[in-house]
């Protein structure tokens, strides 16, 4: 794994990381991606916000864009909340769907 690009932002207490992943194309999940980057930045997966994987016709390898935010709160306050479903499993996303479903019913019987 390649850092290509590496930008600070300390307003939005994140670090941007453009990254090559030679030879991966169609063999790497989402989160693998997301696991090689808080390896290689000495961070927990839980503070790595996976931005775009995009790979080039011809060639075997994957760029990445990602955001290693200095805590989890500052990374709920910025990272697409979209982005964040995408990394879960199954199971995990049809839990959050109930429970915002079970957030919406009360309000509605309240009316």
């Amino acid at each position: 794994m390649e850092i290509r690009k590496k930008t600070e932002s300390k307003l939005l207490d994140r670090v941007e990381l453009e990254v090559l992943i030679p030879e991966r194309a169609g063999k790497i999940s989402r989160n693998e991606a997301v696991g090689m980057v808080a390896e290689e930045m000495k961070v927990g997966k839980e503070r790595v916000g996976l931005i775009t994987l995009k790979q080039q016709a011809g060639t075997r390898d994957v760029v990445g864009r990602f955001g290693v935010y200095g805590s989890e709160e500052a990374m709920k306050r910025t990272h697409p909340q979209h982005l964040t479903v995408r990394l879960m499993t199954k199971e995990e996303r049809e839990k959050l769907k109930q429970a915002k479903k079970k957030a919406k019913t009360p309000t509605t019987e309240a009316k």
